[in-house]
């Protein structure tokens, strides 16, 4: 009971009783056992992978809502490369996007908070952890940065720089987190990275980078997450 209290921070109390020592294990499955409770103490493993999919299938529904937003001249002629603010109707394109944004912004969170909680709760561990803290301040200090410096650029720079933003700063994001959680989410990062610069070689196809990034990318990760872990 004394060892109870003094070790606060497991992610959950059975994680603790299985990988207790006992004297019937062997050297390397007390070494296993004490590599999963530091594991479990300083990153956050409860990211479902069904939470990726569902991210991206919102993200696609966003894109083809954006693709009805857009005036197809922007979309079949320069290809975004000149600022929306110079179309006659740009500042009203410009408010529905943001606002088509915001909103699969935040299903895309609530989605994947409510699997997270989900995941936890079948696991018999706490969504609110010191792992959990680290993760959301180091995913958070990127992306509201870039949020904002895309709010105050937006209708200066051409629309596929913005789109390469997004993807850009939320790449950086994952990668800044993703030493307190799954290595797969580093590799998201990467990928999104790459995919937000090749945005800016191609704008004409940057709606569909986006789409790429954000939804396709996200499906491919939780399928990913799924069958490797045989979990959601």
């Amino acid at each position: 009971m004394e060892k109870q209290k003094t070790m606060p921070y497991f992610a959950s109390q059975s994680t603790f009783n299985n990988c207790v020592m006992n004297e019937n294990s062997s050297p390397l499955d007390d070494i296993r056992a004490i590599r999963k409770i530091m594991e479990e103490s300083t990153r956050f493993l409860s990211i479902s992978g069904f939470s990726g999919v569902f991210m991206g299938l919102i993200a696609i529904a966003g894109a083809i809502a954006a693709k009805m937003i857009i005036p197809e001249s922007i979309i079949t002629g320069q290809g975004y490369s000149e600022s929306l603010a110079s179309h006659p109707d740009g500042h009203r394109i410009i408010r529905l996007l943001f606002a088509d944004a915001a909103i699969v912004l935040f299903l895309a969170l609530t989605a994947a908070l409510l699997f997270s909680v989900r995941k936890t709760r079948k696991q018999g561990r706490k969504i609110w952890t010191p792992a959990s803290k680290r993760l959301l301040i180091n995913l958070a200090v990127p992306l509201v940065s870039g949020g904002v410096f895309i709010l105050l650029t937006a209708g200066r720079v051409p629309g596929h720089v913005s789109a390469s933003l997004m993807l850009v700063f939320y790449g950086l994001a994952l990668l800044n987190a993703s030493k307190y959680t799954m290595t797969e989410i580093y590799w998201l990062g990467i990928a999104e990275i790459i995919t937000g610069l090749v945005c800016l070689v191609f704008p004409g196809y940057s709606l569909w980078f986006w789409m790429f990034g954000f939804g396709v990318l996200h499906i491919l990760y939780g399928l990913l997450m799924y069958f490797r872990y045989k979990e959601i």
